[in-house]
């Protein structure tokens, strides 16, 4: 499997379809390079497409201590990603989590990011956590450490509003969040939910960004508020609202996914 190795010494999964102007993307929280399967094959057609995981995701590296799990430090795992590849420029972005990352990342190397990508993404806002998200990743981190991960996936279903309305939407997507959840090593995920908790609110820096930005959010997702915000602090940016959609919107609608970035993209030659 092929891997990128970043400055501090951690191994990171990539793999990459296509050929092109390289896009970058990686998925949210607790997901894989596997998630963008619905995707990989209409937007490898005109690009090179690198998926990358995090820190703490499936097959990357899951260091033990907390401190070296940040946002910053995700953004920095991007960068050695682009470097260990020789992409000087990209077209960035992710769901969720990673879209969180991309922001960031855009934020520190503005001129190494042609257009920006945000997908069904709240950290990406970098707004404060309600209380109740936080006891839900707080009791997520207890019963993954506790119980494992197959436990995680059921409390996600019942607890996790995100995971919950994929569900909802497709219920043969159960598997689906199980697959997911197996693929992760409990001390990686509780970090990675660990540095969640912890997020650098970033709000207030959105309108440094320049660059192109595309915001794609599902119409039930939990997240649509947050993108709002994201929206109007970033401008320029355009938000596409898929329907019926929640977090998983490449997933639950994946034509319309993949019409609404190729459509963007396309202008940015």
């Amino acid at each position: 499997m092929p891997y990128a190795k970043t400055d501090d010494g951690v191994k990171l999964y990539y793999e990459e379809h296509g050929r092109g102007f390289p896009l970058v993307l990686a998925y949210g929280i607790g997901g894989n390079a596997g998630m963008w399967e619905p995707n990989i094959a209409a937007l490898s057609s005109r690009y090179r497409l690198v998926l990358w995981e995090p820190r703490g995701h499936a097959r990357s590296d899951s260091p033990e201590d907390p401190a070296r799990y940040t946002f910053r430090r995700w953004a920095l795992d991007l960068r050695d990603v682009l470097n260990h590849l020789r992409i000087r420029k990209a077209d960035v972005g992710g769901l969720s989590l990673g879209g969180g990352i991309a922001t960031r990342f855009t934020l520190l190397y503005p001129a190494r990011v042609r257009a920006l990508l945000i997908i069904d993404s709240s950290s990406a806002a970098g707004l404060p956590l309600s209380v109740e998200n936080i006891v839900m990743r707080a009791r997520s981190i207890e019963v993954t450490l506790k119980d494992g991960m197959d436990a995680m996936a059921e409390f996600a279903i019942a607890s996790n509003p995100n995971v919950a309305g994929r569900v909802k939407l497709d219920p043969r997507a159960r598997d689906e969040i199980y697959a997911m959840y197996r693929m992760l090593t409990p001390i990686g995920y509780a970090n990675a939910l660990r540095a969640l908790i912890a997020m650098d609110y970033i709000t207030n820096q959105l309108p440094k960004i320049r660059v192109p930005t595309l915001l794609v959010c599902g119409d039930e997702d939990p997240s649509l508020g947050p993108m709002k915000v994201i929206q109007k602090k970033i401008k320029g940016s355009r938000l596409v609202i898929l329907s019926p959609a929640g977090h998983f919107a490449n997933r639950d609608q994946p034509e319309a996914f993949n019409r609404a970035v190729l459509d963007f993209l396309a202008r940015r030659r």
